[in-house]
């Protein structure tokens, strides 16, 4: 790389924009001399001096922001010329001509670029779930009674929208621009790199996060403390009780409302049974206690309730009553 290439790296590194291996690049570059330096700390006077000036009302003048860093390079090189001689002062003046071209791209695009303002409200009320592609790329898929709200365009800096409801995101990567979910009810779920699901309805206690695959940083209200969330982890907050539960989540079947399906690989049947509840509505209970830790494998995709209780009945002899709508008990049975 050129030193002009360096000196574009430490404009972004100065507005916040530089990547992680870019950021290593002209790390190394600074510590090759103490010429490398000192043109950085050159220029981030500069910067700095030039973003005191700077107002929303924005207009520079090029001229003059030349001629102020001609005469600060000119006082270094008085100052102290065996630092500087051998930069040269073709180059130096090079370097002041990037910088202060840097600065009116840096200002331009700091106050005078448009700054998108328009939110865009999705919200999902019939039944069934609606796919949402976010201007990032980034996919949420709405439960019913789910609404988010985000930008027609997302900043550069950050991806911030906000949830009132449940959805299951799966979040486009992008260094240097965090993806952060507001809660309706409080709280903040920022994604390092993920697909997870975020219950937060209106009204509701209860506010629940859950990882499918990668890491999330979760805080359950504005003051407290973050916690982080990898795969199969699961998190859950009560308001009442200002209370936040961790768990590892023996099933991933609470997404099944997106996936639609259950998958089951010889999981007890305390979980199986509950993961059916959440799914159909229902209540199941179980006369022999002994059966809850018989083990169940199987991925249930169009199947009703009735035909998976039915199968039951023939893998464990049960006998399956129906109590009243949406209400079952299983009884007799034994393990294979």
């Amino acid at each position: 790389m050129q030193e002009f290439d360096f000196i574009l790296l430490l404009n972004k590194r100065l507005t916040g924009e530089i990547t992680e291996s870019e950021s290593a690049e002209l790390d190394a570059w600074l510590e090759q001399s103490p010429q490398n330096a000192q043109l950085a700390d050159q220029y981030r006077q500069v910067w700095a001096g030039a973003t005191e000036r700077r107002t929303h009302d924005f207009r520079l003048d090029m001229d003059a922001e030349f001629r102020r860093l001609l005469a600060r390079l000119d006082g270094a090189e008085h100052r102290n010329p065996t630092k500087t001689v051998s930069i040269g002062r073709m180059w130096m003046r090079v370097a002041a001509a990037a910088a202060v071209l840097l600065m009116a791209i840096w200002g331009y695009r700091q106050f005078a670029a448009p700054v998108p303002d328009a939110i865009v409200e999705n919200t999902q009320k019939d039944s069934g779930n609606r796919l949402v592609v976010l201007p990032d790329g980034s996919r949420v898929w709405l439960r019913q009674n789910s609404k988010i709200e985000y930008p027609v365009q997302f900043p550069k800096y950050q991806r911030r929208i906000r949830l009132t409801g449940e959805a299951y995101f799966d979040v486009t990567h992008r260094t240097g621009q965090p993806f952060r979910v507001e809660l309706e009810q409080g709280g903040l779920v920022e994604v390092l790199g993920t697909e997870f699901n975020v219950r937060a309805e209106s009204g509701a206690d209860e506010t629940c996060v859950l990882v499918r695959s990668g890491k999330v940083r979760y805080a359950p209200t504005a003051n407290s403390q973050s916690v982080v969330l990898t795969t199969n982890d699961r998190a859950s907050f009560s308001r009442k009780k200002a209370h936040l539960s961790l768990s590892k989540a023996p099933t991933l079947n609470e997404l099944s409302w997106q996936t639609g399906r259950l998958e089951f690989s010889d999981t007890p049947l305390r979980h199986v049974l509950t993961d059916l509840e959440k799914h159909f509505g229902a209540i199941i209970e179980v006369q022999n206690p002994k059966m809850l830790d018989c083990e169940y494998s199987n991925t249930l995709t169009v199947q009703t309730l009735d035909e998976v209780l039915e199968s039951f009945a023939l893998i464990y002899r049960f006998r399956t009553i129906r109590t009243a709508p949406g209400r079952y008990r299983l009884e007799g049975g034994r393990c294979n």
